[in-house]
């Protein structure tokens, strides 16, 4: 019997109807989205957030629009931070599919026993069941693509410069044509949205100079709640060599409410064309 990993947060982060999901992403991507499916993209990287869609849709959105109107994967690297302590320090959903509202994905299962021993650690999958950051960005990439790709789904508990850097050289050596790294990440939590954008920008300056050790500094300089900077981390180590930030707001802006707030950016890494 195939290993299916089932939805936990449609009907919350993002609705379980999928007419209604489909009518929201193309809200979302807006009117004069058009997928290039005629071509496979380079090898990229995109930085999004994993909120609810109301919140922080448009943001995530906006990078995934940019990404798919060049061209399709075929194969989705989706990184993403360990919000519930379940499951092992790095945990690597090895076989079967994802379901959305939308359908099923199919894990690419020869590239994830490749990394598990290229890390040769202890692997507990019990991390993916209940996680969000790398469900929620299955509708847009579906939406977008159908459910003709495969996943990768990397879930980090350990989030350390050390480890994020081995992860991104096992990935470097394994990326292709065709190949989209999605890294899930918040940036600031529950703090004002002035200075939550302060806090945010400190990040996204050292983003623009892919400069990761910076990164880790300010973040525990300035108390900074990002909560994926590994897996942000992990897509900087592969080698990509420019950044372009897409978008930078908070919750407050959909929710109305300036004094508690999330921080979100996307952003889309890939090679310069020299």
């Amino acid at each position: 019997m195939e290993k299916i990993r089932n939805p936990v947060v449609a009907g919350t982060f993002y609705p379980s109807n999928p007419e209604n999901l489909k009518s929201l992403i193309k809200e979302l991507f807006g009117d004069s989205f058009k997928v290039n499916s005629e071509k496979l993209i380079p090898p990229m990287g995109v930085i999004v957030p994993h909120a609810g869609y109301i919140y922080s849709g448009e943001t995530a959105a906006k990078a995934y629009k940019k990404i798919f109107e060049k061209g399709i994967a075929k194969r989705v690297f989706l990184l993403g931070p360990n919000h519930t302590g379940l499951g092992s320090k790095i945990s690597i959903f090895t076989s079967g599919s994802w379901e959305t509202p939308l359908g099923k994905i199919k894990v690419d299962e020869k590239t994830t026993r490749k990394i598990l021993k290229e890390l040769d650690i202890y692997n507990d999958e019990f991390a993916h069941l209940n996680e969000h950051s790398l469900e929620v960005q299955l509708p847009f990439l579906q939406y977008a693509m159908g459910n003709d790709f495969e996943i990768v789904p990397i879930c980090m508990m350990d989030q350390s410069l050390e480890t994020s850097k081995k992860l991104g050289k096992i990935l470097a050596d394994i990326i292709e044509d065709g190949d989209l790294v999605v890294a899930s990440s918040d940036m600031n939590h529950y703090e004002s949205h002035e200075k939550t954008l302060l806090k945010d920008e400190k990040v996204i300056e050292t983003l623009k100079k892919m400069d990761l050790q910076e990164m880790y500094d300010r973040i525990k300089r300035y108390n900074i709640t990002m909560c994926g900077y590994g897996p942000v981390a992990v897509l900087l180590s592969i080698g990509f060599d420019d950044i372009e930030i897409i978008d930078h707001t908070t919750s407050g802006e959909k929710s109305g409410d300036y004094e508690v707030v999330v921080g979100y950016i996307s952003a889309i890494v890939s090679n310069s064309q020299k």
